[in-house]
């Protein structure tokens, strides 16, 4: 148990691929057993929904781990649709976990091409993303999120996930933008 209360997961938990969870799992919470000093320290942990800005924040995280001779955890979170009034009407077949693993499919697949030395985990966690990332921070030396910049204050405000992750994160946070194109 650490002073903020948690416990560091069990890294054969963790590690392994494909292996969906929720935000409040105990796998998350549970002893670290390793051999490794501090384990955490040389973990990138990046979240990823799909979008071209996570794309990019995915190549910079992995550069990062690649150069601290690290690893990197790429993350997706999900949440079943709600809403408010009548419920949606949901397909027999709606599974949310296995797309978000069929859509991180082809990134682990690029990242293992362009950095063939570079550990890969990924994890398909069920939570809202700012707190499934939070949570994943506390066993990580760096999150990177995305700044999408949908909006038209983008430029000077963050995101709610990335303002989430900033705010609790247990370690530094990159809130990563794309570079703009010189003029």
């Amino acid at each position: 148990m650490t002073p903020s209360g948690h416990s560091p997961m069990i890294r054969d938990h963790y590690t392994r691929s494909r292996s969906i969870r929720t935000a409040t799992d105990p796998t998350w919470r549970t002893e670290l057993t390793n051999e490794r000093q501090n384990p955490a320290a040389d973990t990138v942990v990046v979240g990823y929904d799909g979008s071209t800005a996570a794309d990019s924040a995915v190549r910079w995280a992995a550069l990062q781990a690649a150069l601290t001779s690290g690893h990197l955890d790429l993350v997706t979170a999900w949440e079943y649709p709600t809403s408010w009034g009548n419920s949606l009407p949901l397909p027999s077949d709606y599974d949310p976990a296995r797309d978000a693993q069929v859509m991180l499919d082809p990134v682990i697949e690029r990242l293992h091409t362009d950095f063939p030395s570079l550990e890969v985990r990924s994890h398909v966690v069920e939570g809202h993303p700012g707190e499934v990332l939070v949570e994943a921070s506390r066993h990580a030396g760096l999150l990177v999120v995305a700044s999408r910049g949908h909006r038209a204050f983008a430029g000077f405000v963050l995101g709610s996930v990335s303002q989430h992750c900033a705010t609790l994160a247990d370690c530094p946070v990159v809130v990563y933008r794309e570079p703009r194109a010189a003029n």
